[in-house]
């Protein structure tokens, strides 16, 4: 054999070989993306499934709170109706929580339109307080509820971290 036909025989061995090398490191990237694909879609169906669990847990709490917050009403609607708070205790709890518009030009600043002395406001009586009170542990429940199911779907989510969960007012963990 010449030498050339030899070397023409060598480049066309390396050649196919590098091609059958190439081919197989391809299809091993190939079967890698597709297991990783595998696990991405795992993983949203977990993620599916524990949003799908947070969400039913919570609308059994809202439907907990709710049960108790017309029981709540059904009892304070028994109470007896006497003065708990005055005009200017009720003006300043009704003020809370709401913007104080500045005074217009001209106008003298003063107290929150709530608070002002003559502003028609009358007392609070116990059915009064007893229900707003009612009515803002019950708001309360349901954020904490809500905020623990977005923590819990979070932490789904990402399971490497532990978020911390809220307590309802007046329970112990």
């Amino acid at each position: 054999m010449s030498p050339l036909l030899i070397a023409a025989l060598a480049a066309a061995i390396f050649v196919a070989g590098g091609a059958a090398g190439i081919r197989w490191h391809a299809g091993l990237d190939a079967i890698a993306a597709e297991k990783a694909a595998e696990v991405r879609a795992s993983d949203a169906r977990g993620q599916i499934r524990a949003a799908d669990a947070a969400a039913t847990r919570h609308a059994r709490a809202l439907a907990t709170v709710n049960d108790k917050l017309g029981a709540a009403r059904e009892q304070i609607a028994t109470l007896s109706g006497r003065e708990c708070f005055g005009a200017d205790t009720t003006g300043v709890l009704n003020a809370i929580g709401t913007e104080h518009q500045p005074a217009a030009s001209g106008e003298p600043a003063g107290a929150p339109p709530a608070a002002a002395a003559g502003s028609g406001l009358r007392f609070t009586t116990d059915r009064d307080a007893a229900g707003y009170i009612a009515l803002c542990r019950a708001r309360y429940a349901e954020v904490a509820s809500q905020v623990n199911q977005i923590l819990d779907i979070e932490e789904a989510r990402q399971p490497h971290t532990k978020p911390p969960t809220l307590e309802p007012a007046g329970t112990t963990p």
